[in-house]
Order: C-alpha cells, then sequence, then structure tokens
C-alpha cells in the first residue's frame, strides 16, 4: 500500500469520524473540496464506493464500513513503526488538538504551554476552551482535561484527583448585604449560578467535618454557563458564586474574595486526562500531557 493511500485512509476515517466533509476539514486544516476530492480518489483506486453521500448526510456503504473498522490498526501500527524508523525525529512535529474546560486556563496551563511552544518551531497545538460536551471522534480531540463527565468508555482515563467548589463573594458585596452566618440565610442573597436546562433555585451543600449534605434554596441574579463570567460578576460583587477552592483561598489571600460559609463545600467533581486509543503511543503528546496533568492536580489542591 502506497504512502499516499494511507493518507488517504486518514483524510476518510476523519470524514467518518467528523460526520461530514466541512467538519473533517476544519480539523484537519484543509480545503473542503481537496478532501472531497482524495476521498473520492481512494474510492476510485479501491473500485468501490465507501460513502453513500446525501444533500443532508453521509453514511457508510459496507464496504466502508469494513475499512474503517480494519484501518483503525494499521495506522496505529503504521505512526509506531514510522517513530521507530526516525528514531522520534518528527516526535515534536505536526498538529496536536487539545481540549480543555475554561477554569483549566486560570491555572497556569496556557502560561506553562507557551513556554514550551517557545522552542518547538514545527508543533503546532490547537487548544479548544468550552463548557459544553465535547465529541473526542467528531471533533478530531488528541487529549483533554475534562471535569466530571467522561464521553467515552473507549478512551484513555486518568484521574487526577477532586476539584472542590467553595462559596464566595467579593467584599464589596457584604459592605451593602448582611453576613451570612448559615446555609439557609443564602435565600437573602443574591446568587451567581450555572445556567443550565432546568432551574438553579437551590443548592446543595456538603458539610466538611461530618460529611453530610443538606439542600438550601438560592435566589440566582445572574446566570451564564460560563464559569469565567460568572467569576467575573463574582469579583464585581454582585452576589454569591462558587468557585474552585484554590482560586478562592488564593481570593482570600489577596483581598479579593471573601470565603462564606467556609465550613461547607460543594459536592467534589472528578478531573480527568483523557487521549484516544490511537494516541497511547504518541509520543508528541507526552510534554502536553504532562503540562495538561500539572494543571489539573494545580485545581485539585484545597490548600
Amino acid at each position: 500500500m502506497s504512502l499516499d493511500n494511507l493518507q488517504d485512509i486518514r483524510l476518510f476515517n476523519q470524514v467518518v469520524r467528523s460526520q461530514g466533509f466541512t467538519a473533517a476539514a476544519n480539523i484537519l486544516q484543509l480545503p473542503v473540496n481537496r478532501v472531497s476530492r482524495r476521498v473520492a480518489q481512494l474510492e476510485n483506486r479501491m473500485g468501490v464506493r465507501l460513502l453513500n453521500r446525501t444533500t443532508r448526510k453521509l453514511s457508510l456503504t459496507v464496504e466502508g464500513s469494513l475499512l474503517f473498522e480494519r484501518s483503525q490498526k494499521l495506522l496505529i501500527e503504521f505512526d509506531t513503526l514510522e517513530d521507530e524508523l526516525t528514531n522520534g525525529a518528527r516526535l515534536l512535529t505536526g498538529i496536536v488538538r487539545i481540549a480543555v474546560r475554561t477554569p483549566t486556563i486560570e491555572f497556569g496551563f496556557v502560561e506553562e504551554l507557551t513556554k514550551e511552544l517557545s522552542v518547538l518551531d514545527d508543533l503546532v497545538v490547537q487548544l479548544i476552551v468550552r463548557d459544553e460536551p465535547i465529541d473526542f471522534v467528531a471533533e478530531g480531540i488528541d487529549l483533554a482535561l475534562m471535569i466530571n463527565d467522561l464521553p467515552d468508555s473507549s478512551l484513555i482515563q486518568k484521574k487526577l484527583g477532586d476539584v472542590v467548589f467553595a462559596l464566595c463573594a467579593a467584599p464589596d458585596y457584604f459592605q451593602r448585604q448582611n453576613e451570612v452566618q448559615q446555609p439557609d440565610d443564602l435565600e437573602f442573597h443574591h446568587f451567581v449560578s450555572p445556567l443550565k436546562k432546568y432551574p438553579q433555585n437551590s443548592l446543595t451543600l456538603r458539610q466538611i467535618k461530618n460529611k453530610t449534605t443538606s439542600i438550601h434554596k438560592i435566589r440566582p441574579q445572574f446566570q451564564s454557563n460560563d464559569i469565567r463570567a460568572r467569576a467575573h460578576a463574582i469579583y464585581a460583587g454582585l452576589g454569591i458564586g462558587n468557585l474552585p477552592i484554590a482560586e478562592v483561598l488564593k481570593g482570600v489571600e489577596n483581598g479579593s474574595l471573601l470565603h462564606v460559609l467556609p465550613e461547607y463545600t460543594l459536592k467534589p467533581i472528578s478531573v480527568w486526562s483523557l487521549k484516544t486509543a490511537d494516541r497511547k503511543n504518541d509520543q508528541r503528546l507526552k510534554l502536553i500531557e504532562r503540562l495538561l496533568i500539572d494543571t489539573g492536580r494545580r485545581m485539585c489542591e484545597k490548600t
């Protein structure tokens, strides 16, 4: 099999994973017509149709399903062989796609990553930052730091710890509001909360000492699906909200935050490092994975 065939099979596989030529082209940083033409050329060389094309969606033919299934191991083995033959010469080249949740940016990941990239001219990093669910396969993600949700059990998973969120507010907020003496007092305060599909009219707190939980009413005045937007509202003195406890303690130290009900936290949320199985032996990810793991562990620090 020629190298051109292998590359075209990679393109074909990404089209299948992304469920379309446009999405695959965006991930591969190639023109859509080039991706479409290369897949068509692959079909012509093999003498079979691999994809059923309609105006709405793509579907695999029987032959396409067979190629997609069997080629996964082939491509992994070829990458491993290429690394061995080149003695790792290409290991720090190419494109790596990383996905992280918004809080990650606040714990030094970008700063550490840019230090490394400044001396690695041939390594390109594409960083996706968002709090909505991420489709590893369709979006061509190589490596991710995920909080709480594990999108696919086939991914290689490493638990880094649990990030604990704590209640906090800016000192300015309490200049015009009474202090919170007990959890039930939260009902009488402005609250900054996540924007979800269902109303956020209550909050579950976990008492640190005896690990019991209790539910308390809250009165959200500002809601957002983005944690940094919520953080800005908290720092601006709009109301009480929750942030990772490492950030809360840092804010207490520099005077920008007050720790509200310090004997309580929210339910711990697991933090995971994830990568796809076909990147298990990809040495290009080792450097970035180490930085990502260090960031995740900093997020999980309680003091």
